[in-house]
């Protein structure tokens, strides 16, 4: 029989760092959209307002983040305002996707998994418009480099092998055609796949119609959210979204929002997380260091005899 237990102790609850790195975000969109310099002041205004009343202690960053991007979208009039952004991302990952296609063909079986795993946790950096973002040789040199601050890729390639029904969550657009090949992959473990991915828009996520168009769909049954909320807890998605995700054997998923929504409400499954750190709560609640890449079990199977 299975038992679960988990694995970290932190629940990624809204703390002071937290609080003016979202609204910065969320006052750059503004900063960014087609309206007038008068508009955006009030629209600002109208964000800090809204945004202000949504900080409560113990309030989860998730719902936090996804209430004031609606405000946002609902201020600029702009259902995807990163919708540009997102094209040339997925742009970006061609190319990643091209070499990492060459590079694994000469690997097989463990290898050839983790390579893919690595390039999938490394393309979180592919960010065409970003000052930290690097390009596809940069990333590959960072596989070839093989530093990772936490790898249990080695247990999850085990644990596969024991399974019958796994959910892939998806995370950016550049990553996404990277996770393709890691999906891909999966398939070789005989496992029935379901994969997940928003169903409006949210920052450069994918979405569930572009997960079709780049074929995810192939690989096995592509679900949306129905939300595009930037994680799945209740109350922010449908509860049949969480019943599907925690009737599987085991969760695979891609990001910090999505780990923080598993430390902020545990699923009921062995959960695996890739992430990279890109600030220092996450970076504490996955006891890495800012800036380190991750890839490791939120929610940890244990095998107990009958």
């Amino acid at each position: 029989m299975f038992l679960y237990f988990s694995f970290d102790s932190m629940n990624m609850k809204i703390t002071p760092q937290c609080i003016p790195c979202i609204l910065n975000v969320r006052l750059g969109e503004i900063l960014k959209s087609n309206l007038s310099e008068e508009e955006k002041i009030k629209a600002q205004k109208k964000l800090i307002k809204e945004y202000t009343r949504t900080i409560n202690k113990g309030e989860s960053t998730v719902k936090i983040a996804t209430l004031a991007f609606r405000k946002v979208k609902k201020l600029t009039k702009d259902k995807d305002p990163y919708f540009d952004f997102k094209k040339k991302s997925y742009e970006a990952s061609e190319a990643l996707a091209k070499k990492l296609r060459r590079e694994i063909k000469k690997l097989k079986g463990y290898k050839k998994f983790r390579t893919i795993m690595l390039a999938s946790v490394y393309a979180n950096f592919l960010d065409p418009g970003a000052p930290l973002g690097i390009g596809p040789e940069e990333i590959l040199k960072k596989i070839h480099e093989k530093k990772v601050a936490r790898d249990e890729s080695r247990e999850l390639y085990d644990y596969l092998t024991k399974v019958n029904d796994v959910t892939f969550i998806l995370d950016n657009a550049g990553e996404a055609i990277i996770d393709l090949i890691f999906v891909e992959e999966l398939t070789n473990f005989n496992v029935k796949l379901k994969i997940i991915a928003k169903g409006k828009p949210y920052q450069n996520d994918t979405t569930y119609e572009e997960a079709k168009k780049l074929g995810f769909g192939k690989y096995g049954k592509l679900i949306s959210t129905n939300s595009d909320s930037v994680g799945l807890i209740g109350g922010m998605v449908p509860q049949k979204v969480l019943d599907i995700i925690n009737s599987s054997d085991l969760i695979i998923a891609k990001g910090m929002a999505n780990f923080e929504s598993f430390t902020y409400e545990r699923p009921k499954v062995p959960t695996f997380s890739l992430l990279v750190a890109k600030c220092e709560p996450v970076a504490k609640a996955a006891n890495v260091k800012p800036g380190d890449a991750a890839m490791f079990f939120v929610v940890k199977p244990k095998f107990q005899k009958k």
